[in-house]
């Protein structure tokens, strides 16, 4: 199966136009339907946020990823401005001992990349 390119970033599933930014992205080769429904994707080169939660707990150590990253977004990072929300926002864990560590990621906005 050849490469399918996705088409230029836009809005997420269930938002409206535009609202959240989306990388590109490419299905690697032979890539087909997963099971457990996930889709692997190939993403191009992008500028990510990314805070580090170590937690026994899954559940605590997600919302606490989650709610750090909103807080940046909503202005509480070292510019002190709001940022437009993008897509997907990724976890991470690493394997090892309790308790784990947990990464949480988002997509840095094109614009606010450039300065703009």
């Amino acid at each position: 199966m050849a490469e399918v390119p996705e088409p230029e970033p836009g809005a997420a599933e269930g938002c409206a136009a535009g609202a959240v930014e989306t990388p590109g992205w490419t299905a690697p080769r032979g890539a087909g339907p997963q099971p457990g429904s996930y889709e692997t994707r190939h993403y191009g080169p992008a500028r990510w946020v990314s805070t580090r939660v170590e937690s026994a707990d899954w559940d605590s150590a997600v919302q606490t990823g989650f709610a750090r990253l909103n807080s940046y977004v909503q202005g509480k990072n070292e510019t002190e401005k709001k940022i437009k929300m993008t897509a997907p926002v990724t976890t991470c864990v690493e394997p090892g001992a309790d308790p784990f560590s947990l990464s949480r990621d988002s997509l840095v906005p094109r614009r606010t990349e450039n300065n703009s």
